[in-house]
């Protein structure tokens, strides 16, 4: 992967009912441009699972970003706390904060 990465690291904590889960995505260019997108998922301490996706270009690489964190903001519904506000939660790399800011408006 080259410099074009991006990472973010969510966990949802409710130690009363046992709900301790953790959600990752980390995405980054190779050297051809193409967007590989990581994401990983589990109860905190323990393995868990993680899915790998391609992406052509920067708006296909957003879309599944997208999609990722639209899937946790339903956390309260499925198991029962929240993940933080990923616009409050800061990349590592200014390209990436613009697109999560644009990504997070759609």
């Amino acid at each position: 992967m080259t410099d074009e990465t991006f990472r973010i690291r969510l966990e949802a904590k409710n130690p009363e009912k046992g709900h301790l889960r953790a959600y990752k995505i980390d995405a980054g260019q190779d050297l051809f441009g193409q967007w590989s997108i990581e994401v990983s998922y589990g109860r905190i301490g323990r393995r868990g699972r993680s899915v790998t996706y391609s992406a052509a270009d920067d708006a296909a690489a957003a879309a599944i970003v997208r999609n990722c964190l639209h899937r946790r903001a339903s956390a309260p519904k499925r198991i029962g706390v929240p993940y933080p506000d990923p616009r409050a939660v800061r990349p590592e790399r200014m390209d990436w904060r613009e697109t999560l800011a644009r990504v997070a408006r759609e």
